[in-house]
């Protein structure tokens, strides 16, 4: 699946994104503050959301922190019976400083596991959910935490119950892995005003 460039919130932002993906709000109802994106033929889903800079405990000035707390709010919102932190890393790029005035600051990247039900539906069985997660720290210059989270299904009811992980690397289609990261280190502010 190539990729394109494609406009998110009207244009102030663009990231480069597997071509053919469907705007979930053709579907249905989105807050005006999330785009979410579904993958034609599978149960992935892209959701680029602009949220309130996390302050809580150490998140406020620590960058590992705040994408953990992201991740962990993201598993209380899927009502995950469990979710599992297995990276972080950095993406590179240009660091957010007072000086910086123009450009967008370098991505904080985590993968993690969570077992969830489809559509929260506590008599549904449990599914196995890769969680890729990427975190732009926007302050100074605005109070906002940036963050892009793609959720791609691994195992299904009582596979995703009985399976276990091995080695996080091996884990997912490692297609999708790398058009998650094309994504998010291609991520550019276009107009600082959606953050007004």
């Amino acid at each position: 699946m190539a990729s394109t460039s494609r406009e998110l919130f009207g244009g102030a932002i663009t990231s480069q994104l597997p071509q053919g993906l469907i705007d979930a709000s053709d579907l249905r109802q989105i807050p005006d503050n999330q785009e979410v994106l579904l993958f034609p033929g599978s149960d992935v889903t892209c959701v680029v959301e602009v949220l309130e800079t996390v302050t809580e405990g150490q998140a406020g000035s620590n960058t590992e922190e705040a994408i953990r707390f992201h991740f962990s709010s993201l598993a209380h919102d899927n009502e995950a019976e469990t979710s599992e932190v297995l990276r972080i890393e950095s993406l590179g790029g240009q660091s957010l400083s007072e000086e910086v005035t123009e450009g967008t600051p370098s991505p904080t990247y985590l993968t993690g596991l969570q077992r969830v039900r489809k559509f929260n539906k506590h008599d549904s069985p449990l599914d196995l959910v890769l969680i890729h997660l990427a975190l732009w720290r926007l302050a100074p210059k605005r109070p906002v935490d940036l963050v892009m989270s793609w959720n791609e299904p691994l195992a299904l009811g009582k596979e995703a119950t009985e399976q276990g992980h091995g080695d996080a690397s091996a884990m997912g289609d490692a297609s999708i892995r790398d058009k998650f990261k094309q994504a998010a280190t291609s991520l550019r502010i276009e107009d600082w005003g959606l953050f007004a």
